[in-house]
């Protein structure tokens, strides 16, 4: 009943909707983002009782499926409504070349087995490079609520940044400033793949590097010149990663601290009950 009320732009669910649908910074963008921070902070209080959960294995595995659903789904839904502007945009431009579609299917692969190795790409480029989309989600500006493509978007950014902390909290892997070169080497292998693909399609747009994203980027502020352009990149990823580095670093040191202290009152606690035990000793006596 509800569904008949609505009136889609194009093809249904899984078409388009208008230019200005989704709208930055109202409730429908901010919602997926407080969904996953709550996420995260359940996820950090129930820690224990997930690792010793006798079906954890069973919730990993029904979790990288997801991941791996929303991210095949942004493919099966251009064969089914085809492309937005058929006449500048095909298939050939829509390759599983960006950077968000690699963490994700390394964020499936990481949770049904495990590999470190997915972990260390994940956490560097998921908690950097992942959360800018999440700021300026130009590509659905076409897509609200009411399109499947808002969902599929939020879920193939959004999962693999909670399925890094998953693993952190539940798994207990380990953020490691010394494994930085396997995200390097995978955008590094990803920056040549994309140049190679933008001077040889027409109308290719790999990694936002030959002309500007539909909508309001920040990749739009940045030069036209596409290697000038992936300089910028080069320099702002240091940038992230080493701010990543450094609230790590801080996260670290406070949650040392307020292990130690809470060690040294409990140590405090025992003496004290030593003592009033030892007083109670002598007065019985």
């Amino acid at each position: 009943m509800f569904l008949s009320t609505i009136e889609f732009h194009k093809d249904g669910f899984f078409g388009y909707g208008e230019k200005g649908d989704f709208k930055y910074f109202s409730f429908w963008h901010f919602l997926p983002i407080i969904i996953l921070i709550a996420a995260i902070i359940l996820t950090y209080i129930y820690r224990k009782k997930l690792a010793s959960f006798k079906h954890e294995k069973f919730v990993r595995f029904i979790l990288g499926c997801v991941i791996l659903l929303f991210e095949s789904g942004y493919y099966w839904r251009l064969l089914y409504v085809g492309v937005e502007d058929s006449e500048s945009t095909t298939l050939l431009t829509n390759l599983p070349f960006q950077i968000c579609e690699w963490t994700a299917i390394f964020a499936a692969l990481m949770l049904f087995v495990e590999y470190k190795s997915l972990f260390d790409i994940d956490v560097f480029v998921c908690l950097t490079l992942g959360v800018v989309p999440l700021i300026t989600p130009a590509v659905i500006t076409n897509a609200g609520p009411l399109y499947f493509r808002y969902y599929q978007f939020f879920g193939v950014h959004i999962l693999p940044i909670y399925a890094v902390f998953y693993m952190m909290f539940v798994k207990g892997f380990k953020y490691n400033l010394k494994t930085i070169y396997k995200p390097i080497i995978f955008l590094v292998i990803l920056v040549i793949i994309s140049l190679i693909l933008n001077n040889n399609i027409k109308d290719a747009n790999y990694l936002y590097l030959a002309s500007e994203t539909k909508g309001d980027s920040l990749a739009n502020i940045l030069p036209k010149n596409m290697y000038l352009k992936l300089l910028i990149y080069v320099c702002c990823v240091f940038f992230l990663f080493g701010v990543e580095y450094g609230i790590f670093k801080l996260s670290f040191y406070l949650a040392n601290r307020i292990r130690n202290k809470k060690e040294s009152t409990n140590i405090v606690e025992d003496q004290d009950n030593n003592i009033i035990g030892d007083n109670n000793g002598e007065n019985n006596n």
